[in-house]
């Protein structure tokens, strides 16, 4: 990918600044150098996409290492990530940015809910409800076996049912269903712990 050229293979005319990663993460764990080594091809690119979908070039490098440094740490738990580690980063990243659109698209308003509501739809993306879902996501990962957990994490950032199996060295149809049979018994589980502090509260 050229360092001057977007998604669309236009060419722009402004400067994508420096860039460069911290070597080790708040942990004091080292960045991979094959992770420090796409992320530098990636920057370009990444800057721009950023410039594009935030309308904040600035960010870029912050949002770029911290995705950095998180696929660097699921690539030491998960080896095969390595089988298409641009293309993990990417999607990755892809993820990253749509979480600070999401945050973005809060709107400052002046007047009372009320006027809000009757003069405007919601058009944007429901903050409240992805913040639920997240929390709701972090309780079934506690509830899911290790393998689960990967998948989970593959579908999340946006890659197929047959790249997700692939890595598992599964078909995308045993992967699917694996999955769904899994979150489903996590998901009793969660329900059963739910009901057992409700009852030992009770008992109080």
């Amino acid at each position: 990918m050229k360092e001057s050229e977007n998604e669309t293979g236009q060419q722009s005319s402004a400067p994508v600044p420096p860039f460069w990663i911290r070597p080790e993460d708040q942990r004091s764990r080292r960045v991979d150098s094959r992770i420090l080594d796409a992320s530098y091809r990636l920057w370009p690119w990444a800057y721009r996409h950023v410039e594009r979908e935030l309308r904040d070039g600035a960010r870029a490098a912050e949002l770029l290492e911290e995705v950095a440094m998180q696929v660097s740490a699921r690539l030491q738990l998960e080896p095969a990530v390595a089988r298409n580690l641009s293309g993990y980063l990417i999607t990755a990243f892809h993820h990253r940015v749509r979480w600070e659109r999401l945050k973005d698209s809060k709107l400052t308003y002046e007047g009372s809910l009320r006027d809000l509501a009757a003069k405007h739809q919601l058009t944007a993306p429901d903050w409240t409800a992805a913040v639920e879902t997240r929390l709701v996501v972090n309780l079934l990962l506690s509830c899911l076996p290790h393998e689960l957990r990967h998948m989970l994490h593959y579908r999340m950032l946006g890659f197929s049912w047959k790249e997700a199996g692939g890595f598992l060295g599964i078909s995308a149809k045993q992967a699917k269903t694996r999955f769904y049979r899994g979150v489903q018994k996590a998901y009793e589980t969660l329900l059963d712990n739910q009901a057992k502090r409700r009852d030992h509260q009770e008992r109080k």
